[in-house]
């Protein structure tokens, strides 16, 4: 019986192989953060060259505190160009120490000329899906500039450009013209359904980088087709009911006043009765309170609050309405998901008009779009009012 047992012991060691492909961690160099620009290579004529910067942990610097004038960073750059981004990552794994491995691999950043090509975002964002070291947590930004320069910044506060980057972009309920971050799995959903999309747009100066606006993808071609400013931005989340954080400036008296945003949702309403006259009626509710203000006039009195909810509505409105108006007149591109919601709500007539929504006849920029903001002054902190400066 002993005997029996040993023998099948011994016939189970073959089968405890291992991992087939397992690596040594020493031997793995971890990506964080991943940019892509186009070469400056001319020589391809079919596709054009493109340029991978990877940034690599050094783990000898992790430990050194910001700023301590070591020699030793806590990161790397590389770069490698080519056609295709497997044949680079195999280029750039003969070159380096470590090869590439991306499964912490945090943010990849794009550069708005690559995005303006037609299909080639779709196609990369097709490399990076594939790839099961991936994961679908891993942001994606647009950069106006070239995007190696975003991974090459030096931030006092962090020793990995990257980890710094990512901080920034988590704090979108501080300003209301933020774009929320995107994640890859997000856009693989945008490509599978063809859907406008707006990307979070970034620039740097002096080792701190910016986020201001977004970039516009068209999801028919997956390409960038426009750029929205901070306010512009403001105004899709006000009207997409998305920004649930940041401010409004006003003035009231001729004295600056601060509201800030506590709540807000929208509420839309598409009226498809004549298919050629779209109307579209945007609601947008807020709720806050008075975080700062210049004057001495005491907000318990119930008219002076209501001149300020009027002039915050105000406010509102002419921000949503300057964002629409570039999309309907300078973009020419759906961007807010009108049409998912002509597609949930009004199925039939989004199959008669779906071909000319915003192509071809373009409906939407023909269409009217009406907007309403209600907004409310919850609090109003802990004193109702203070002395102009130099009053008695």
């Amino acid at each position: 019986m002993n005997n029996r047992l040993l023998i099948l012991l011994c016939c189970m060691i073959f089968l405890l192989s291992g991992c087939w492909d397992e690596t040594d961690i020493e031997e793995r160099g971890f990506v964080i953060g991943t940019a892509i620009d186009l070469a400056e290579d001319e020589d391809v004529k079919d596709n054009p060259m493109l340029k991978m910067t990877n940034q690599f942990v050094v783990p000898a610097g992790i430990g050194l505190p910001t700023g301590a004038g070591s020699e030793q960073e806590a990161f790397t750059n590389l770069s490698a160009t080519g056609e295709s981004f497997f044949e680079i990552i195999r280029t750039m794994s003969t070159t380096v120490g470590r090869a590439p491995y991306f499964e912490h691999l945090k943010l990849i950043v794009v550069s708005a000329d690559v995005a303006r090509q037609p299909d080639l975002f779709g196609g990369i964002m097709d490399l990076f899906l594939r790839d099961p070291e991936m994961r679908r947590e891993i942001r994606v930004i647009i950069s106006e500039e070239e995007a190696q320069s975003i991974l090459e910044i030096k931030p006092e506060t962090e020793n990995l450009p990257i980890m710094y980057i990512t901080n920034v972009m988590e704090n979108t309920s501080k300003s209301a013209g933020l774009i929320e971050p995107v994640r890859m799995g997000e856009i693989h959903e945008y490509l599978l359904e063809s859907q406008n999309y707006v990307i979070p747009k970034v620039s740097s100066s002096d080792d701190k980088v910016f986020f201001n606006g977004g970039a516009v993808f068209n999801g028919d071609s997956n390409r960038v087709v426009g750029l929205i400013n901070g306010e512009e931005a403001a105004g899709l989340n006000f009207v997409k009911g998305k920004s649930i954080g940041g401010y409004i400036k006003i003035e009231v008296d001729n004295k600056l006043m601060v509201y800030e945003l506590k709540k807000l949702k929208s509420n839309i309403e598409i009226n498809t009765e004549d298919p050629d006259n779209i109307t579209i009626d945007i609601t947008i509710d807020t709720e806050g309170n008075i975080a700062e203000m210049f004057g001495q006039r005491s907000l318990l009195d119930k008219d002076y609050l209501s001149e300020i909810e009027q002039k915050i509505n105000e406010k509102i409105e002419r921000i949503a309405n300057n964002t629409i108006q570039k999309a309907q007149e300078d973009i020419k591109l759906d961007f807010f998901g009108f049409s998912e919601i002509l597609k949930r709500k009004h199925y039939d007539t989004w199959n008669e008009i779906k071909e000319n929504w915003d192509q071809g006849d373009n409906i939407f920029a023909n269409s009217t779009i009406k907007v309403k903001a209600d907004a409310i002054v919850r609090t109003t902190g802990a004193t109702d009012r203070v002395k102009d400066q130099g009053s008695e």
